[in-house]
């Protein structure tokens, strides 16, 4: 070691001693040949000869291939800067990953450092053991792999992935291999432990000595609990391991169906209440479209909330009476009925033909006896289309005639208390395995003094959702056609039973809503079990289940917490889903407050190493090229002085390598090819985000069209030239602020001059860009036409996706634009840039899977060609008649 400087290599530099022998055989000539006079040879005599013969070499040329040589030999003894010396001993190396779902956030962090430090056991030698705590998918035990060389190890490293599941410690501690005494350990922690790790880390202190690395407090996992929709507010709770960062802020987004943006709620991490509660206040009409809600900028699986119901919001309407008095018992239905749906569904009232009008999901039909004729074909058209009728019985009920009902039902009721009657009240009997309400507590309170009865049949065992403690069905459901029909054989008020009062009741409507639509069954396979459909991958992205995944009990829905087997994700069957989220089951979050004594704690990214061998080489190779052109030039003739020669070299050999290159200008750099821009919002992961979409478009660009540009870069419009790039994307953030008079003035000068601008809200801040644009002279806007240039531009599209599908895309209106058709300003909400930065990084995933991610891209890419061609598209339609003309 040299100060900061050390050599991996040390015993190359010897060959430092052979440059003296390298100087002299650099300098041997021929010897002097003998002179004799001759006496006519004075008559040559000021003639200059017409070639030159050095006599021997230019002393700088030597110089330059002495410092070749030089440096060759110092880049092969591998100097390293502010060398960390992290492995002390030599016994083998062994790496413990914390691969459990808190370690997405930090996992490019990890990473780096396990590889250094397998860098640091193949400079000495060292074999190298991997260990994970997370166990493997489908296993309750974590990798173990070693002894390995650096090759394999750095191979086996990229196969590690980080698990969606808690870290399993003592399975972890179990795996570790008996034989490694004196092994030093790396344990590359999260900031949060699942369970308790003082067997695993006692261990592996005792067998060698043990460095703990972990992230800074401000990058330690956060985790959502499952919420709860009370009120009008969504709520849910935030929660970190104790120690985390106060005041961290975040940014938890709220998606619907397909992806779809709801809300963006941004709050600051308090810690000291935790875990956090958070509420979202939305509309009723918003509150029942939530599938997902997810801690934007964070991956990992905790901070994924996942909704039961993945198909959104439904219309529910709920048959009122003809008449109108208040005493009616459909009235009171209806009030139970609306206080129970009212905060997961649309609620409609009226009559049949009004609420079949609106198309609902569900028509919940209470207490009545007999119907028109007309209605009554209508509704069981509209059933055997696909509906699901949802009967309750009652006094009218058992007056009238029995229509429309999933079993045949005796006349009149059966009375389970008063005083002419011997029976009691009954309680339910535990839902059947094939039932739809499998799993759902039943209060021990709830009981049925009156009902409907059934009659018996040999079906109708099949068709029991829910029965009494004596067998008697209390929920009936059969299929009819394409619809269902759900019969509850009691009261949707308390006059017959307490189940109107209850909390299950609110629970039987949601499940029996949530079967409607395409796909829906009477009954389920009668297995009990729930099959995963969709589950979240250790960064937080909705997969398809690989065969690992085992499916859940029903009947233990509720209480199933996440491990290997059952990731955290959608399980379900036919008429029924169930959300199985990470939050819900993991106990409170700890930290490693301590950890056995001796073990070193450090933070990742606190060394600063860096291998100085590339740029020496870089260096050593510039100057054999300029030796190279040197003797060129001095075999034609040409004078070269060596001082200028020798700045020259030096300064190009300073610059050879990109480390010492200075930044190059981005004026100069789109002067000489096509580059596409993105403005800076200052926000480093919008910024980040435009940087690696805009790279994609390159990427699709360069593959499948004759443009090739030659990549993105960043502008400021304060500073920067925008003449040079055909097309400007600008992501707007909330705290976008009005341009200044500078920028304005060049933002207008692009735009007036042929420039086009996509400015990209992406639901992040629809105010902000009124600000930005206030001060700019833009036509009026319009929806794009179906249509437009962009329809066809390459790519013929109907939809514009990128991370959103149903923003509107603006456009300015052709009929007040001076510039040929072609719109210089491009406006909406799709956030393109995370679709597009999907085409490099197959980590990303979207809603709409690879078909969006391909329309995303086809959308850059008519976006580019429409920048470049302007209406030349639009201008092929008349070519017909331009060449019909030509011809005349």
């Amino acid at each position: 070691m040299i100060g900061p400087l050390t050599f991996l290599n040390p015993w190359i530099l010897a060959g430092l001693a052979f440059l003296p022998v390298l100087w002299f055989l650099l300098r041997v000539t021929p010897p002097a040949p003998r002179r004799i006079v001759f006496p006519a040879a004075r008559f040559l005599a000021g003639i200059a000869p017409k070639e030159h013969t050095a006599r021997k070499t230019p002393w700088w040329v030597l110089l330059m291939r002495l410092m070749a040589a030089a440096l060759i030999i110092f880049a092969l003894a591998r100097p390293v800067l502010n060398a960390n010396d992290m492995l002390t001993g030599g016994g083998p190396v062994r790496i413990v990953i914390d691969n459990g779902w808190g370690a997405a956030r930090n996992w490019a962090q990890t990473m780096q450092a396990a590889s250094d430090i397998v860098e640091h056991a193949a400079r000495e030698r060292r074999p190298v053991y991997i260990v994970t705590t997370a166990p493997e998918p489908g296993s309750a035990k974590p990798m173990s792999v070693g002894p390995l060389a650096s090759g394999p190890a750095n191979a086996m490293l990229r196969g590690v992935a980080t698990r969606p599941w808690p870290a399993n410690y003592d399975a972890a501690a179990d795996s570790l291999i008996v034989d490694t005494h004196g092994a030093e350990s790396f344990f590359l922690s999260h900031g949060g432990q699942d369970g308790n790790p003082d067997r695993l880390l006692r261990a592996l202190q005792h067998q060698g000595g043990l460095t703990f690395y972990e992230p800074s407090a401000e990058r330690w996992p956060l985790l959502l609990r499952p919420m709860a929709n009370q009120g009008s507010d969504t709520e849910f709770y935030l929660d970190a391991p104790p120690g985390a960062a106060n005041g961290v802020p975040v940014s938890i987004e709220t998606s619907g169906a397909g992806g779809r943006t709801i809300d963006i709620t941004q709050a600051r991490l308090n810690t000291g209440n935790l875990p956090q509660k958070i509420k979202i206040d939305l509309p009723e009409t918003l509150r029942g479209q939530i599938s997902r809600i997810a801690l934007s900028g964070r991956p990992g699986a905790g901070g994924i909330l996942l909704s039961d119901d993945q198909e959104g919001r439904k219309t529910v309407g709920i048959v009122t009476p003809d008449s109108n008095d208040a005493e009616t018992p459909l009235i009171e239905a209806g009030f139970y009925l609306s206080r129970a749906l009212s905060p997961y569904a649309d609620l409609r009232t009226g009559k049949v033909a009004e609420l079949l009008k609106a198309k609902p999901a569900v028509l919940i039909l209470p207490d009545t006896g007999a119907m028109a004729a007309d209605d009554l074909n209508v509704l069981e058209k509209w059933v055997r289309d696909g509906g699901l009728l949802l009967r309750f019985a009652g006094p009218n009920m058992s007056k009238g005639d029995a229509f429309l009902t999933p079993v045949k039902l005796r006349s009149g009721g059966r009375a389970l208390s008063g005083s002419l009657t011997w029976d009691k009240p009954l309680h339910l009997a535990p839902f059947p395995e094939s039932s739809p309400y499998n799993g759902l507590a039943i209060p021990p309170d709830l009981t049925v003094r009156q009902q409907i009865l059934a009659e018996p049949e040999d079906a109708l065992e099949k068709k029991v959702w829910a029965a009494l403690e004596d067998g008697t069905p209390l929920i009936t459901a059969d299929r009819l056609d394409n619809g269902l029909l759900v019969l509850v054989h009691t009261t949707a008020t308390p006059a017959w039973s307490d189940l109107a009062l209850s909390g299950l009741f609110v629970q039987i409507l949601r499940r029996t809503v949530g079967m409607a639509g395409p796909g829906m069954r009477a009954t389920s396979s009668g297995t009990g079990a729930l099959q995963p459909l969709r589950v979240v991958d250790g960064f937080g992205n909705l997969t398809t289940p690989d065969p690992t995944v085992e499916p859940i009990a029903a009947d233990k829905a509720e209480t199933q917490t996440v491990d290997a087997k059952h990731p955290p994700g959608i399980y379900g069957r036919a008429g029924l889903t169930r959300a199985l989220n990470l939050g819900a089951g993991l106990p409170a979050l700890k930290n490693f407050d301590s950890l056995p004594s001796g073990t070193a704690r450090l933070t990742f990214g606190q060394a600063n190493e860096r291998d100085l061998m590339p740029p020496l080489l870089g260096m050593a190779l510039t100057l054999f090229i300029l030796d190279w052109l040197a003797m060129i030039a001095l075999q034609a003739g040409w004078r070269i002085r060596a001082a200028r020669f020798a700045a020259l070299a030096l300064m190009i050999a300073l610059t050879a390598h990109p480390a010492a290159a200075q930044e190059e200008n981005n004026d100069v750099k789109a002067a000489g090819a096509i580059y596409l821009a993105y403005v800076r919002s200052g926000d480093p992961a919008v910024d980040a985000t435009a940087q690696a979409g805009l790279d994609g478009v390159v990427t699709v660009l360069n593959e499948r069209t004759s443009v090739e540009p030659a990549g993105a870069v960043a502008i400021d419009p304060e500073k920067d030239t925008l003449a040079f790039y055909p097309l400007i994307y600008w992501p707007v953030i909330e705290s976008a602020q009005p341009l200044s008079p500078t920028a304005q003035k060049r933002v207008q000068d692009y735009l007036d001059h042929g420039g086009t601008i996509l400015f990209d809200t992406g639901n992040r801040a629809a105010d902000a860009l009124q600000r930005i644009g206030s001060s700019l002279n833009i036509p009026p806007l319009i929806h794009m036409p179906s249509d437009h240039v962009l329809t066809k531009s390459f790519y013929l599209m109907d939809s514009m996706p990128g991370k959103f599908e149903n923003g509107i895309l603006w456009v300015e209106d052709q009929s007040a634009s001076g510039r040929d058709g072609v719109s210089s300003v491009i406006v909406g909400a799709n956030d393109w840039a995370s679709a597009w930065a999907a085409q490099r990084d197959p980590s990303i995933q979207l809603p709409g899977g690879e078909r969006q991610k391909e329309l995303a891209a086809r959308f850059g890419v008519n976006l580019v060609m429409y920048a470049l061609t302007g209406n030349y598209k639009a201008d092929q339609v008349h070519l017909p008649q331009i060449m019909e003309r030509l011809g005349r």
